[in-house]
């Protein structure tokens, strides 16, 4: 279950503790692209999508540009989502300067971390010195997590000095596993109505939720198991977003941190808030590597099944050398 720039299913993978994750291999240099000319860049251009506005807008960017002035409506949003490819230290440099709200909310952190993340939050006020990012790794028993084998440290950096409350995102990874193996009957009928797990998706986006599952998987899943693993997906979702509400709530606004799949508008976290806070104001904003042979801003959109598009921004960034994730399932 590796995480496929097209894709963002790595997260469910470690929530599920698979170990059939591939690896992409040592971020490779950028490769010349017309979508990115600038190779010192982490970032290459923005396009606002016009998801909202009705208006699209292309910007090709160099590293002396501020990416927050191109995306105006991350300063009028009370919750940014910001995407991401987990294994791209690209993306994890360039969001490292769109930490701009008051709180943190991280799909890298669990719920069953909470302890970790209260001391690491008692160390940084008490402290006679400045905290570190190891007494951050530390308390959170970040190495065990899963996530340590991703270029997270510039990101994390950037976390432990803008001093701001931090809100674990994710599930724990039991629960998770017992609604992929047993369904939503797992929570209680209260959770359910509160993260807004009662309200379907509809058949047309719980179609193309199960075909990417199956997709991720190389097609080695087997059919009975792709339903039971949608709802586990939806449930870190939901998840998702009541840990960016409760950020929200509050300190006024918040940042999501997250895979790209978790940021769609259609059918991940930004459909949850909109479920149970349809005034919140919300940009979604996902990172985008190039791809050889395709130029076109509007070919990378992501899309709901009607074709609108799915995400508010598109930040494009240099792709990375991996594996074929497939190579996996194959041994």
């Amino acid at each position: 279950m590796l995480q496929h720039p097209k894709s963002s299913t790595t997260g469910l993978a470690l929530a599920l503790g698979a170990t059939c994750l591939a690896h992409a291999t040592a971020a490779a240099g950028p490769s010349p692209h017309p979508l990115c000319p600038h190779a010192t860049a982490d970032a290459c251009a923005v396009y606002d999508t016009g998801r909202a506005t009705g208006a699209t807008a292309f910007t090709q960017i160099d590293p002396a540009t501020n990416l927050r002035k191109l995306m105006p409506a991350i300063a009028a949003s009370e919750i940014v989502i910001l995407g991401e490819a987990h294994d791209n230290p690209y993306h994890h440099k360039l969001r490292a300067g769109l930490l701009t709200k008051p709180a943190i909310a991280m799909e890298q952190l669990r719920a069953d971390q909470n302890a970790g993340i209260a001391s690491f939050t008692e160390y940084r006020a008490k402290s006679a010195r400045l905290a570190t990012i190891h007494d951050f790794k530390t308390r959170v028993d970040w190495e065990s997590s899963g996530w340590s084998q991703y270029p997270y440290d510039p990101l994390l950096e950037a976390i432990v000095q803008a001093n701001v409350p931090l809100y674990a995102g994710d599930p724990p990874r039991d629960t998770i596993r017992k609604i992929a193996k047993e369904g939503l009957g797992v929570l209680s009928a209260e959770d359910q109505k509160r993260l807004a797990l009662d309200e379907p998706l509809g058949p047309k986006l719980d179609a193309v939720s199960a075909d990417e599952i199956e997709g991720s998987h190389c097609g080695m899943l087997p059919k009975t198991a792709i339903p039971k693993m949608a709802l586990a997906q939806r449930y870190r979702d939901a998840h998702l977003a009541d840990a960016t509400l409760k950020a929200a709530a509050d300190h006024g606004q918040a940042v999501l941190l997250t895979g790209n799949n978790h940021a769609r508008t259609d059918r991940g976290v930004p459909w949850y808030i909109r479920a149970r806070a349809p005034n919140q104001k919300v940009v979604s904003v996902v990172l985008i590597e190039v791809e050889e042979g395709k130029t076109d801003p509007e070919a990378y959109i992501p899309r709901d099944p009607d074709g609108k598009p799915a995400a508010d921004y598109l930040i494009f960034t240099p792709s990375i050398v991996r594996d074929d994730p497939c190579k996996a399932f194959a041994k």
